[in-house]
């Protein structure tokens, strides 16, 4: 799969409208939208209260007129730092025009995409779990049991607040009636991300990530999606695991943060 500066930016497109839907749900969630990307605001210690899918279009010449709008939306709201994350195809001259501004690198993620239309996938037939969809009434229980997973347990709002988005689906597996994993598809346009992935302690190393996984793509593939994407750490397990089941690292995306 060839990744150009097009493919790039409807990849973070899907991703960018994920965090627009998932701020819709919050009361006191704020969003600008600003050269094709957007600023958005969910609570202070939201992981979506961050600027995405910005950069593609806007020339140097509009670097500080655009910064100047985002940082000003921040601290309207009292939040104390911008963060964005900055796809390496908007290209060189913003990256060094925020790192001379004061911004820093927060953090690094590979985005990794699968190619629906070409790539073959696998049965995800189980007859030990249940692995499907999660209905309406059981979202509390599942962001519940995600965030047990992820060992977060005060991030269970946001992850319901996430499941409930428009475009967003939620998966699990599980034992009988129990959710021992879960995951999240978010779908807008002809672009999918998957995310969300946790497993509780003791149900892991028994390939119910996979599962869900294959799941998810095979869901997509149904509603005629062309690509899958996936964000990881660079080097990390789940990075590695991605690649072994077919996804390809397409770039590696910078956090950029400024604290006021």
């Amino acid at each position: 799969m060839v990744i150009t500066k097009e493919t790039a930016a409807r990849m973070e497109a899907c991703i960018k409208q994920s965090h627009i839907e998932v701020t819709r749900q919050y009361s006191e969630g704020k969003i600008l939208e600003i050269s094709e990307g957007a600023a958005c605001f969910s609570g202070f210690d939201s992981f979506l209260s961050q600027v995405v899918g910005w950069g593609f279009i806007t020339k140097p010449r509009q670097f500080k007129t655009e910064i100047e709008t985002i940082e000003q939306f921040y601290k309207s709201l009292k939040h104390q730092r911008v963060d964005i994350e900055l796809c390496p195809f908007a290209g060189n001259d913003l990256a060094v025009f925020l790192s001379q501004r004061g911004y820093g690198v927060s953090e690094l993620n590979n985005v990794s995409a699968f190619d629906l239309k070409k790539s073959s996938l696998e049965d995800t037939h189980d007859h030990e779990f249940n692995i499907r969809a999660v209905k309406t009434s059981e979202l509390n229980l599942w962001a519940e049991r995600v965030a047990a997973g992820f060992g977060y347990p005060d991030a269970e709002e946001q992850f319901y607040h996430y499941a409930q988005a428009t475009g967003v689906r939620a998966f699990a597996a599980f034992e009988q009636d129990k959710i021992v994993a879960g995951a999240t598809i978010a779908m807008h346009g002809e672009v999918c991300d998957l995310g969300v992935t946790s497993t509780i302690p003791a149900y892991r190393k028994r390939g119910l990530q996979k599962k869900l996984l294959y799941t998810r793509l095979n869901y997509a593939r149904e509603h005629n999606l062309e690509i899958a994407t996936v964000t990881t750490e660079p080097g990390t397990i789940s990075d590695l695991n991605i690649q072994k089941l077919g996804f390809h690292c397409a770039y590696t995306r910078i956090k950029m943060t400024l604290e006021f």
